[in-house]
């Protein structure tokens, strides 16, 4: 990718890093350059590297890497382990003295063979970690002048919570605590994100730098406010005053900062699903699978028709997740996780594209209207996002975003149905619930959670396939010539894993700016074009 290396760049530390999403983020901000990168996963790693060849990196545990021994960079990334926090992985958490020992304790001895359950779990450690680093550095006499910490909204939880930010807050450091869903954030540069996925991020400066970082400018969504009747620069509400962490529709909104419209709740822009969906790959019919999808995904997907039919695509969940229902690909995906759970379903239509008048498009279940010798008709569909999860998973239209990707597995599955029905990514995870190919793709964790299905009626018609992992890569905002090495299992994995680069621009450049004091444009954008 030819990422630069300039030395007279702020630098960054990305601890956790794995395959680069958040170094991705840090490096389209202007003067700043990744230095050190550091990781449990060995293929994390290398991926790493194999963009980042300028960045020195480490592989291994981090509580055993020469810290002291590296140069103090100017900002730290760091993004804990995750995993035991998460509801991606299909149960509650109990945050009983979760962070007295490390993960990595449990892992010792483990290899980093390829079919390791635990690989992707290795790539994060502690909280605990953050708060001893900087202050590590101070005794030593250097400074980390700001930073960020990433990880699940579920952390906040934490019986421990306010003694580990306490020890931040002793070292001199400012924090502002950042419930934010990754298809909001709107970068100068890298993808948007067509994915539902909320993070928490705490973000930190040093008091002696004078300056706090204009969190507004880089936070606050473009929404179309219909009692204004114009663009805004939406506000986000905690429907819970006292609250300061959750999750997007759940546990905040956004609204109009104009009082002249009572202060309406409006609805950010967001990228859909299908944004990310390569539509050249062709889905295969469900009857002629050799190996039958599981009842619960059957059922996702005839729900996903009932709801998306005539004529959107529908993201599906097929098993493994906990959300239940379809979603048109008009909305975000559902979260990516690290497991594939989520399948694309989409009606085809027969359309005429000749001029004359007086054509209409027809179900591809009735006969060929008749041929000639040009080619005047075309198949169009509309899919759906079945989710692959246990659970509650839900269909979606590829109209919106995806739903979480996540690092166990690919959720997410393409269903097209054979008549006018649409598309749907199927979630593979228990409860998950097909979702139109239009909505942004749920939060998408290391495991390849989500299938494509296309359908009608007939279920035994309707074509279906896992997503891709480059469409996983989409979904999480990363550069379509980014290289993730291994292969497709370890790719979602590594995907599921990461920071979307669009959250980590838009943050590192609030710090950026109150750590120079010179403003950095807000205006460029790379605007993301869907694949083709």
């Amino acid at each position: 990718m030819g990422y630069r290396n300039d030395d007279n760049a702020l630098t960054v530390m990305d601890w956790f890093c794995g395959a680069g999403g958040s170094s991705q983020g840090v490096h389209a901000v202007p003067g700043v350059r990744v230095a050190r990168a550091a990781n449990h996963w060995r293929l994390a790693i290398e991926s790493h590297a194999e963009n980042f060849p300028e960045t020195s990196h480490y592989q291994g545990d981090i509580r055993k890497a020469p810290v002291w021994d590296w140069p103090v960079t100017d900002i730290f990334w760091a993004s804990p382990e995750c995993t035991n926090w998460s509801v991606a992985k299909g149960k509650k958490r109990d945050f009983q003295n979760a962070m007295q020992g490390s993960l990595l304790d449990l892992l010792a001895g483990l290899d980093d063979e390829e079919e390791q359950p635990t690989a992707e779990e290795e790539s994060r450690a502690l909280m605990e970690e953050v708060p001893l680093y900087l202050r590590g550095v101070i005794e030593r006499g250097g400074l980390v002048k700001a930073g960020i910490v990433e990880n699940v909204v579920d952390v906040r939880a934490w019986d421990q919570w306010d003694r580990w930010i306490g020890e931040i807050h002793k070292l001199g450091y400012r924090t502002r605590i950042i419930a934010l869903n990754s298809m909001h954030a709107n970068p100068r540069s890298v993808h948007r994100a067509p994915q539902s996925r909320d993070r928490l991020y705490v973000g930190y400066w040093h008091e002696s730098l004078g300056r706090t970082p204009d969190w507004d400018k880089w936070l606050r969504p473009r929404a179309w406010c219909s009692g204004c009747d114009t663009w805004v620069q939406a506000m986000q509400m905690f429907k819970d005053p006292k609250r300061d962490m959750g999750r997007y529709r759940q546990q905040y909104v956004y609204r109009c900062p104009n009082t002249s419209c009572r202060n309406q709740v409006v609805e950010p822009e967001a990228l859909p699903a299908a944004a990310a969906i390569d539509w050249s790959i062709p889905g295969q019919r469900i009857g002629d699978r050799a190996k039958p999808l599981a009842e619960k995904t059957l059922r996702r997907i005839e729900a996903g028709l009932k709801k998306f039919a005539r004529p959107v695509p529908m993201m599906v969940p097929a098993g493994g997740t906990w959300r239940d229902a379809a979603v048109s690909v008009g909305e975000p995906m559902p979260a990516r996780t690290t497991r594939e759970n989520d399948a694309l379903m989409v009606p085809p239509l027969l359309v005429p594209v000749e001029g004359r008048d007086g054509k209409d498009a027809a179900s591809a279940h009735g006969p060929l209207r008749t041929m000639t010798t040009r080619n005047e008709t075309g198949l169009a569909w509309l899919p759906f996002i079945a989710e692959l999860r246990g659970g509650g998973s839900v269909a979606r239209s590829v109209g919106e975003s995806l739903a979480t990707v996540t690092a166990s597995g690919n959720h997410h599955g393409l269903v097209a149905p054979a008549g006018a029905s649409e598309n749907m990514l199927i979630p593979y995870y228990g409860t998950g619930a097909p979702r139109s190919v239009n909505e942004p793709i749920g939060a998408l964790t290391t495991r390849d959670r989500y299938a494509l299905v296309r359908g009608e009626v007939d279920i035994d018609d309707v074509l279906f396939r896992m997503l891709e992992p480059h469409e996983i890569g989409r979904a999480m905002s990363f550069a379509d010539d980014y290289i993730v090495l291994g292969n497709k299992r370890e790719k979602v994995r590594q995907y599921g894993n990461a920071v979307t680069p669009n959250a980590a621009e838009v943050l590192v450049c609030a710090l950026v700016e109150a750590i120079t004091g010179e403003e950095i444009s807000r205006s460029e954008s790379s605007g993301f074009v869907a694949a083709a």
